[in-house]
């Protein structure tokens, strides 16, 4: 008989097992893993050792279970077939960069000529830039905008939507992922560009000589560079469906990783594919050239769905 005085001991080996279970558990782990950003799932693996991240090739961890499940879960097909696959990345990479595929497009880096030109439209907004030449200039300006999204793998599809200045023009295209300085001019095939910007090394490295690949909307023709030592590492043609653009548009570019593809699309109707032989990473650019004083011009990157062929353009 327990003396009715006497404190009786708490059992507590239940509320924590009951907690490990709810936490440590594959079934809902993945739902919570869904609502957190990669850095901090990443974090996670790093700081808790019954979470883990595995020391043996052939098994895998909590943590990298989970963010399996949460992939195959959530991943559309089309983003399924965009996740890179590379030998020593496992399911903690393709989760990070699922979140990136799924995030709105942003200009992260600006830079050219003149920086105080070219600029984020809206605080906060970093998917518009627009361009404005100073009040004492004699000569237009080069604005370069970079986003740091990386492209790797698969088809994706953006939008330009283009506001154009008097005496303004826009090169729309793709580019290796790195970083520019504020010394960088032009259009990233001109020398005054690459010769000023750090590429990023990134796995499973390009194995092609295409760096860059650029719609310049104003003569139609697509521009590529090899980024060579050379001052004269540019090449440009024309292409079945260009058309030169003089007035304010929509233009869709569609970089297709598993045909090697890049191709252009106006007003969501189809051009035709600008060059070949491309093969990742890449990331997206937009340059500007603002010729007249006190006409801005404006860009705005979104992503989008491939438009559907009409029978005339198929």
């Amino acid at each position: 008989m327990v003396h009715p005085n006497k404190k009786q001991k708490v059992k507590k080996t239940s509320t924590t097992t009951c907690k490990e279970d709810l936490i440590f558990n594959s079934d809902i782990l993945p739902k919570i893993m869904s609502y957190l950003p990669s850095f901090d799932v990443l974090n996670l693996a790093i700081t808790c050792k019954r979470f883990g991240i595995s020391d043996n090739d052939k098994t895998s961890s909590l943590i990298e279970k989970c963010a399996s499940i949460v992939i195959q879960d959530f991943a559309t097909d089309e983003l399924l077939g965009a996740l890179p696959h590379y030998d020593g990345e496992g399911s903690l990479a393709d989760y990070h960069y699922l979140q990136l595929l799924k995030a709105p497009l942003t200009f992260d880096q600006l830079v050219g000529g003149a920086v105080y030109m070219i600029s984020i439209e809206n605080e906060g907004d970093k998917s518009c830039v627009t361009t404005n030449v100073p009040g004492n200039s004699t000569t237009g300006y080069w604005g370069i905008a970079l986003s740091n999204n990386i492209l790797r793998a698969g088809k994706h599809y953006v939008t330009f939507d283009l506001t154009m200045g008097n005496e303004g023009t826009f090169w729309l295209g793709v580019m290796r992922p790195g970083q520019a300085n504020q010394n960088a001019r032009g259009a990233p095939i001109f020398p005054e560009f690459f010769h000023n910007f750090s590429r990023y090394m990134v796995h499973g490295e390009d194995n092609n000589d295409v760096q860059c690949c650029m719609y310049n909307i104003y003569s139609g023709f697509c521009h590529f560079g090899d980024w060579g030592d050379s001052n004269h590492s540019e090449s440009r043609r024309d292409w079945e469906g260009m058309e030169t653009m003089r007035s304010d548009c929509e233009i869709g570019m569609l970089l297709d990783l598993d045909e090697g593809t890049l191709s252009a699309y106006k007003n969501g109707r189809f051009l035709g594919v600008m060059k070949r032989g491309l093969a990742g990473p890449y990331c997206w650019v937009a340059s500007i050239y603002k010729g007249e004083v006190g006409k801005s011009s404006r860009v705005t990157i979104k992503r989008g769905s491939i438009p559907l062929l009409t029978a005339r353009e198929e």
